[in-house]
């Protein structure tokens, strides 16, 4: 059963979803809107928790060019960047040591 988010959490997340989809902005497409995206840094299908998010637009997310769509190996192939890697990033933005 996943935990539901803590109000710090989810204030979090609403941030993460304001920054704009990561990839797109990568691409030179700036304020894509975003869905937050659980990175899982672990095996199997669990999540780490909710701070560990990034911004993703549907497609990137979800969409046939999606993370979930084409598994994390293939997504960063196609991108450049591993799901890790975009989580240093925003971390990085805000303000956070990762």
């Amino acid at each position: 059963m996943k935990r539901k988010a803590t109000a710090a959490e989810k204030r979090h997340m609403a941030r993460i979803a304001r920054m704009g989809c990561i990839v797109c902005e990568l691409m030179g497409f700036y304020g894509t809107p975003a869905q937050v995206h659980h990175v899982r840094t672990k095996t199997g299908w669990g999540r780490d928790g909710h701070f560990n998010t990034i911004p993703l637009c549907w497609g990137h997310h979800q969409g046939k060019g999606g993370v979930h769509s084409m598994g994390r190996e293939q997504f960063k192939a196609k991108y450049g960047y591993s799901e890790v890697e975009l989580l240093a990033m925003v971390n990085v933005r805000l303000g956070r040591n990762s």
